[in-house]
């Protein structure tokens, strides 16, 4: 099995896709991890064009397609002869953006040539936009190159472009939370696949209100992980600001820089949780409050739409009729929902 895994950097995507390989390794199944970058950064290594892979960026465009070809060939070297039970990770970006504009990161004939027929799915690893810009921090060829707008414009990208590449071959697309266990992309790579499940929960009334039933939905998370689900959290993704202060960095974010990433940020935890949505076979509304939430409705109304299966919990009261046309069981408690999931994927 063969998987393409983008991300921005930042993103925290090699580190993931190391806890990931040493989690297959602990369930007893070969999985490799390949980057990209360092395989450029061999061919860099042996003609000396450049210090490092990122600042080939500012160069010669011309230079950059013949290194880039040079560690594709390598890539596809590596891959030849893959046998079918283990796990090859192939790491990369989809794109780059850097001093103000959006670079391919692969040479896409070659893409569809060679590589896209042998690949089984693709994911792209994000995470918040503000531990991204925080982690570039800590990186000379990233620090102060991009504002937190262009993060996030460049999280997007990634995103979409690995999508529509996805899309185009016919083959599954995941959007994969830094945040999340390894044990998910473990979990994606089974066969048969196990069922997905989106969580969702009103986050904006309960952690105003109630933030202790946060702690309930991820408790709810782990319980459905326990019976072996693949479970999206959408808090697993938070664009909340965040402090560098306890990083050691003095590379703050404005109040300006804040505001102009807002409408980004935004809009794309809308597109984010729709995403999460049509990747899942069930969706799991965890909803033990009488506050409104439009964004739970919003989304149970979008699962209806594209007709994945709706299951609601802990409701309390009497449920509206109009609520109840956007879901097909409701449950009392996590217990109850458990057993009729069960019942569901046949076990």
């Amino acid at each position: 099995m063969i998987i393409w895994c983008s991300g921005i950097s930042g993103s925290g995507r090699k580190d993931y896709l190391r806890e990931v390989a040493a989690y297959f390794q602990q369930q007893g199944r070969r999985c490799r991890v390949l980057e990209f970058g360092e395989l450029l950064a061999k061919v860099q290594g042996e003609t000396r064009i450049a210090d490092d892979a990122t600042t080939l960026l500012d160069g010669n465009p011309v230079v950059l397609d013949v290194q880039r070809s040079a560690a594709f060939r390598r890539l596809m070297d590596e891959l030849r002869g893959w046998p079918a039970e283990d796990v090859a990770i192939i790491s990369n970006h989809a794109c780059f953006m850097r001093r103000g504009r959006l670079q391919t990161a692969m040479d896409m004939a070659q893409v569809k040539a060679h590589l896209a027929p042998i690949v089984d799915f693709y994911a792209t690893v994000v995470d918040g936009a503000f531990e991204v810009y925080a982690r570039q921090q800590e990186h000379a060829e990233w620090r102060g190159h991009l504002t937190v707008a262009e993060i996030a414009i460049w999280r997007d990208f990634e995103t979409t472009l690995t999508q529509v590449l996805a899309t185009y071959e016919s083959k599954p697309f995941y959007v994969l939370a830094r945040a999340e266990p390894p044990e998910m992309l473990y979990r994606l790579c089974q066969r048969p696949l196990p069922k997905r499940i989106y969580l969702s929960y009103p986050i904006t009334a309960i952690t105003r209100t109630n933030p202790e039933l946060l702690e309930e939905a991820s408790a709810l998370a782990a319980r459905l992980r326990d019976e072996g689900y693949v479970v999206y959290n959408p808090m697993a993704v938070d664009d909340t600001p965040v402090s560098l202060g306890t990083r050691g960095l003095e590379m703050g974010v404005t109040q300006q820089g804040i505001a102009a990433a807002e409408p980004y940020l935004n809009s794309q935890t809308i597109s984010r949780d729709f995403q999460l949505i049509d990747q899942a076979d069930w969706v799991v509304v965890y909803y033990p409050t009488d506050k409104i939430s439009p964004g739970v409705l919003s989304e149970m109304q979008h699962a209806r739409d594209v007709r994945i299966p709706v299951f609601l919990c802990a409701f309390p009261g009497a449920i509206s009729p109009f609520l109840g046309i956007l879901y097909q069981e409701a449950f009392a408690t996590p217990e109850d929902l458990l057993a009729a999931l069960r019942r569901n994927a046949g076990g």
